[in-house]
């Protein structure tokens, strides 16, 4: 019976199907000539053709009701419903859309062909192809002119973002506006759910940011969400699984540890510390600390629609990721709700909510002490020795004194909550059809709460212990608004096109903290992990607020002619608090044009469908200050006097103010070209660009007698920064290939142009163990951050080579060199090795850095590529003091002992061992730790599927590796490294959290 009926059926849906299938042919011409090559699909399916020499195609058709989609590269894509048709002739027009494609400036939008300043674009759906929670880090090579510098792999990292080179010593980082509301100083984008954006646009010079006024001189990046259309209900759903990997570092095991330390000591004539028929045992501390895998995870639900009055989008998102540590993970919740209504005809509400959350277990910062550690220690005290201790003290203590790793991690409580709401609210009214008003008002709240015990334990007496457990919490409250005022006239007459705003702009920014600590906790258990659970007599609160405005007047005019002639100006004043009264107004103006040389009637290359030159001159400003940087500032303090030694209350002045203060300004030249071939398959953009700031704000060192540590904040000093900007792009449809394809090439070289008064150098990153010097220098007229030491030139390979390393007197340069040492460049031929022969060892930035990204389908297959390269920039390995020397008898890296100089290996680039270091291989800051830190990575890898469904439901399903090869003679673990802010920390490798290699499998619905 069920044999019956199922035949029966199947053979009533044959005939069903021989019913629907209907054939049909036709041509495909655009103005009157056949088109080969062109797409013709079943919409809905992956039923179809292309078109062959003659322009002509034929298909069956497999639906009820078919509709066909005629599509090619350069041409409007037509929608066809069949409706009983066997035959059809089909006209294709060309497609400017990409001309016409609006993109979002300041305080308003443009056409890209209307755009004279240099602004660069990425898509919401190249940004969603790593599973990452920092949009951030997806942006890396997608634009030109724009360097992504990694936080490092550590769950919650943000990367740093440098818009063209460096112009000021203060914060390098951009503006960043969220949908019309500029966000406060400092903001990163962890709190953005990456599927939540339809596009960025980048604003790169001055006469795209001028607008912006005093917050543009780094650059600004504008993120528009993604809003509701009209029609049916579409829900979305992502998720995604990944399982992060760290590369073990290779480092010496018990045996070889003890091999090297006995011959450092042997070197010197000491005993040899170690008999290496006893060591019998290896702990392998990365196994003992880190795990193979850390899981990330990633989901996202999204629902749009809408009607003719209103549309609306809605969101929400969760990510986690966790370290490759037993403790620490970030995860984040986000929601979204963006709302579009037509009030009337005339009048429209935006409203937009953004509720998140996050949650830090703070990662133990653990990589280098496991590097360090020496591999004779065990990881537990024995057993029976254990009687007395808490579980915080059962951990062995290390030979070197490098504080055991396994132990730090599990005595680690430190997590930090963060609830964050962001409002923005639109009204706009429709005057005439050319004339606007709108008023907008973005609220930002946020809280975070930061909790830390640090229990009681004692490994040994005053080398490794904490006495008393304590208890701290502390509150930072945000509160910012922005309230934008606009009126826009935008109408055009014949050939004449004018586009003028005009606004009020009001910011706010406040900001409090609450800190509370107390000791001595009553039990160590979790419940009891409170202030009111301790009993100890050291307490400690303190709380502070802050706050800050901007006002601001702003105006913009763009005037085009015939589509071919393009002007564009605009002006801000600006007025804020963080400066003096006298001084709180400051002016910021640009100008730019562009010609469309390719609309002209005397143009007339037909490869060439796209061709304009540009140009731009403007001035930004920058008010990154602290609020109270020009306020004299008292504060109490307390000293003891006379025998009696009696406590006195005092007042000091801890910050001079200075009334003179003002604005730090950057004015800025572009110049540029664009090009499209081929009918846009190639387009092609270059630009030159010069910046250069003025009254730098910097905090200089006050004179000796004036009896304060502190600094003052002056107006001194001059960046510039110049480079090139390239980018090619390919787009392209082959039949059923359809490739896209984006290289960019950027230089850029940031230099101090003049410094403070009788200061021409700014030196940072001190380091005790290299002799108690700066490792960083930023000198007048040279590239700004760049690493400072002794200068090297090989190493002594006889006594010979150290007698002739001497002055004219034949004193020796270097009197305590033995062979096997380095030999130090007397730089100015005294016969002395001093800090006068200190000079520059190496430069952090690159000569250039290039991304390239690809992505082809074919049919329902998909595929990207993703890369970055940074070319030609020195990385400061600080980890070889530690890793090639054992200095402090920390471990070393493993194959060290046959890799160091001796009599037997005299081609070694490692000087020899020694423990007390008389020549200062190790105890000076030289080129020995720098290091060609050049570097191509693939960063993301995709495959995916896509099977459509009834019902326009579509699957698709992936796989990807991120950060997968790295391409480096670096011997670090990691050559994309920065400690602190880009002009000190830019290049130096601490041993921080490497980048991990990823491996996500994920899922995409749409229906």
């Amino acid at each position: 019976m069920i044999r019956n009926t199922l035949l029966t059926a199947f053979t009533f849906m044959l005939a069903l199907t021989a019913w629907a299938q209907q054939q049909v042919s036709g041509t495909v011409s655009a103005e009157g000539e056949s088109l080969p090559g062109v797409t013709i699909l079943e919409e809905g399916t992956t039923n179809g053709t292309i078109t062959d020499m003659d322009g002509k195609f034929k298909f069956t058709l497999q639906g009820e009701n078919p509709v066909v989609v005629v599509s090619m590269v350069g041409f409007k894509t037509e929608r066809i419903a069949i409706a009983g048709q066997s035959s059809l002739n089909i006209s294709l027009t060309e497609d400017v859309h990409d001309l016409e494609e609006v993109v979002v400036i300041g305080y308003g939008t443009a056409t890209k062909k209307e755009i004279t300043s240099s602004i660069s674009t990425v898509k919401g759906e190249d940004l969603t192809k790593m599973t990452v929670g920092n949009v951030s880090e997806t942006m890396q090579g997608l634009a030109s002119g724009v360097q992504v510098i990694s936080g490092g792999g550590g769950p919650g990292a943000s990367p740093q973002i440098l818009i063209r080179g460096i112009v000021t010593n203060r914060d390098t980082s951009p503006l960043i506006v969220v949908d019309g509301v500029a966000l406060p100083q400092g903001s990163n984008l962890n709190f953005l759910n990456p599927s939540d954006i339809d596009n960025i646009q980048i604003l790169k010079d001055a006469s795209a940011t001028s607008i912006y006024g005093t917050r543009a001189s780094n650059g600004v990046i504008i993120i528009n969400t993604k809003r509701g259309k009209s029609g049916e209900p579409e829900f979305s759903f992502s998720a995604s699984y990944g399982l992060k990997g760290l590369e073990k570092p290779q480092v010496a095991d018990a045996q070889e540890y003890a091999r090297v330390m006995n011959a450092r000591a042997v070197s010197d004539g000491l005993p040899e510390p170690y008999d290496l028929s006893t060591i019998n045992e290896s702990t392998d501390w990365w196994e003992e600390v880190y795990k193979d895998n850390a899981s990330v995870e990633n989901y996202n639900l999204q629902l749009s629609g809408g009607s003719s009055k209103l549309n609306y989008l809605s969101s929400i998102g969760y990510h986690k990721s966790k370290s490759h540590l037993e403790k620490g993970y970030w995860e984040r919740i986000t929601g979204r709700v963006n709302i579009d209504y037509s009030i009337t005809d005339k009048l429209f509400l935006q409203q937009d909510f953004n509720p998140r959350y996050e949650h830090w277990e703070n990662t133990p910062n653990q990589f280098w002490s496991t590097l360090r550690i020496d591999p004779l220690t065990p990881v537990y005290i024995p057993v029976d020795e254990r009687d007395g201790r808490n579980e915080f003290s059962i951990y062995a203590r290390s030979n070197n004194y490098v504080w055991n790793p396994v132990g730090s991690v599990n005595r680690s409580f430190n997590e930090t909550r963060f609830f964050g709401f962001f409002s923005n609210t639109n009204l706009e009214y429709d005057i005439t059809d050319f004339l606007s008003v709108s008023s907008r008002i973005g609220l930002n709240f946020g809280q975070t709460r930061n909790e830390v015990f640090n229990p009681q334990f004692v490994i040994e007496p005053n080398l490794e212990e904490n006495q008393q457990s304590s208890v701290a919490t502390q509150f930072n409250h945000t509160f910012s608004y922005v309230w934008n005022n606009l009126a826009t006239f935008n109408k055009s007459f014949g050939d004449h096109k004018l586009n003028a705003t005009v606004g009020y702009t009001a910011e706010y920014y406040q900001e409090n903290y609450l800190r509370g600590s107390r000791t001595d906790i009553i039990l160590n258990d979790e419940k009891f992990r409170y202030l009111d659970a301790t009993t100890g007599e050291s307490i400690q609160a303190n709380g502070n607020e802050d706050a800050n405005s901007l006002m601001s007047y702003l105006g913009r005019v763009m005037y085009n002619y015939d589509q071919k002639y393009f002007v564009s100006a605009s002006y801000r004043r600006d007025g804020s608090s963080r400066f003096p009264t006298a001084n709180q107004w400051a002016n910021f103006f640009s100008t730019s044009a562009a010609w469309d040389i390719s609309s002209e009637s005397f143009f007339n290359v037909p490869f060439v469908s796209n061709l304009k030159l540009k140009a731009g001159f403007g001035q930004v400003g920058n008010q990154n200050i602290p609020s109270s940087a020009f306020l004299f500032l008292v504060e109490d303090g307390s000293y003891v006097f006379g025998e009696n030694e009696d406590r006195v209350i005092t007042n000091q002045i801890t910050q001079f103010g200075n009334s003179n203060l003002q604005w730090e300004t950057v004015q800025d030249v572009n110049v540029g070209i664009e090009a499209g071939l081929f009918k846009d398959q190639v387009t092609v953009s270059v630009e030159r660009y010069v910046k250069e700031s003025k009254d730098l704000l910097f905090a200089t060192t006050l004179p000796l007698y004036t009896g304060s540590p502190s600094n003052i904040m002056q107006n001194v000093g001059s960046f510039e920064s110049k480079g090139w900007d390239i980018s090619v792009g390919y787009n392209n449809q082959i039949g059923d290939w359809q490739i896209n394809a984006l290289a960019t090439v950027n230089t850029n070289e940031s230099r101090a142009k003049a410094l403070a008064p009788g200061n021409d150098q700014l030196l940072a990153q001190k380091q005790e163990v290299l002799g108690n010097s700066f490792l960083k220098i930023t000198q007048l007229g040279e590239v700004v951050g760049l690493f400072y030491g002794y200068e090297t030139d090989g190493i002594f390979q006889n006594q010979t080579e150290i007698n002739s390393h001497s002055s004219d007197n034949g004193d020796l340069v270097q009197p305590s060199a033995q062979p096997g040492d380095l030999k130090f460049v007397d730089q100015n031929n005294d016969g002395q090795l001093n800090e006068d022969d200190l000079t520059i060892i190496g430069n952090p930035f690159p000569d250039f850095y290039a991304g390239l990204n690809v992505s082809a389908a074919y049919k329902n297959i998909d595929f990207t590529m993703q890369w970055y390269a940074s070319i030609g920039n020195d990385v400061y390995n600080y980890m070889k003091y530690f890793q090639t020397s054992g200095a402090g008898s920390t471990n070393v890296r493993k194959g060290l002992f046959n890799d160091v100089w001796s009599e037997s290996n005299l081609d070694a680039s490692i000087p020899r061992l020694t423990e007390n270091d008389p020549n200062g291989n190790f105890k000076r800051s030289s080129d020995y730790f720098v290091e060609d830190g050049s570097y191509a990575r693939l960063k993301n890898l995709q495959v995916g599927y896509t099977i459509n469904s009834v019902k326009n439901t579509k699957m698709r399903v992936y796989v990807s590796g991120q950060n997968l090869w790295t391409i480096t003679k670096y011997s670090g673990f990691d050559p994309e490294v920065t400690s602190g802010g880009i002009i000190n920390g830019y290049g130096m490798d601490y041993g921080g959290y490497p980048m991990n290699r990823t491996f996500v499998l994920g899922l995409d619905l749409n229906f």
